[in-house]
């Protein structure tokens, strides 16, 4: 099944819909993670136009969503990507941006610190990472792995506190007048209230060094996720000021509708810095509205 199958495998072989099959659509559409009350918002555009082609069907749909999906462009990247290298810190030092990633295990941290780190070293900045995640076992050795193929320095702590490595690296990425510093976090359930508290601490202790830091929060999203995502999202960024959205996996789920559900019932929702449609490290980019609506609704 590829990717956004379970509406694009809706559409295959039909070559008009009616009010009878309209029903059906709006079974796909929950089906691909579009919130029930939505599906039926979009399916009931449909019905008020009788029968449609197929083509016709899913340029009506992409034109109601696209309005909603745009709200997730917001900044389409964090400052860290273009305009000044550096900010500047009190006594007139220069600092570099502090991106800390955040997410639940197995959302795909590790890989996207790999892949955004690629970005910026192709396009000339000087990236410094910070392990930060000292409890899963091997997330130094994975980690270290993908900061080499993204080019980046990596700072690895000497105890299992991860605030102190976060300020060593912070501190690393100003000594080397490094552009930027990634700090890397364990993967963390949004219900473990101790875990969370750990990121207000992380936050705490790299504010000594850069009062302004971290620069951008980002929560990376497992495609895959589904509804769930806004709970994440919200117990998130109460415990660390989320600033922005990575989205993962996109490539491997037959869904990915949540985000178009988030998006309508937030009046101002967080921006998607990036998403990912493959395994490489050059498979993530910027999200855009009108890509992401064609891959959801399979339109060449």
């Amino acid at each position: 099944m590829g990717i956004f199958s379970k509406i694009s495998s809706f559409f295959t072989g039909k070559k008009e819909l009616d009010v009878a099959t309209a029903e059906s659509l709006s079974d796909a559409l929950i089906a691909a993670d579009i919130a029930p009350d939505l599906a039926e918002s979009l399916v009931s555009k449909l019905r008020a136009r009788g029968t449609v082609d197929a083509a016709e069907a899913k340029q009506i749909l992409f034109d109601a969503m696209l309005p909603i999906a745009s709200k997730l462009q917001g900044v389409a990247s964090p400052p860290a990507c273009g305009g000044s290298a550096h900010k500047v810190g009190e006594g007139g030092d220069a600092t570099p941006n502090v991106i800390l990633i955040i997410g639940v295990n197995g959302a795909g941290k590790t890989t996207t610190i790999g892949k955004l780190a690629k970005q910026w070293t192709d396009s000339g900045k000087k990236v410094i990472v910070g392990a930060c995640d000292t409890f899963r076992a091997a997330a130094g050795e994975q980690l270290s792995e993908w900061a080499r193929r993204g080019g980046a320095e990596l700072v690895c702590g000497v105890s299992n506190d991860t605030a102190a490595t976060a300020y060593a690296a912070v501190q690393k990425g100003i000594e080397d007048n490094a552009d930027i510093v990634i700090l890397d976090t364990a993967g963390r359930l949004h219900n473990r209230s101790d875990l969370m508290d750990e990121l207000s601490k992380i936050t705490r202790v790299i504010k000594k060094i850069v009062p302004d830091a971290p620069h951008e929060t980002l929560l990376v999203l497992d495609g895959m996720t589904g509804q769930n995502a806004t709970a994440q999202i919200e117990h998130f960024d109460k415990s660390a000021k989320l600033t922005g959205l990575i989205i993962t996996k996109m490539d491997s789920t037959s869904k990915g509708g949540f985000l178009i559900s988030y998006a309508a019932r937030e009046k101002n929702p967080l921006p998607i810095v990036s998403i990912g449609y493959g395994e490489k490290i050059s498979d993530l980019r910027p999200f855009n509205a009108d890509e992401y609506l064609k891959k959801l609704l399979d339109i060449s």
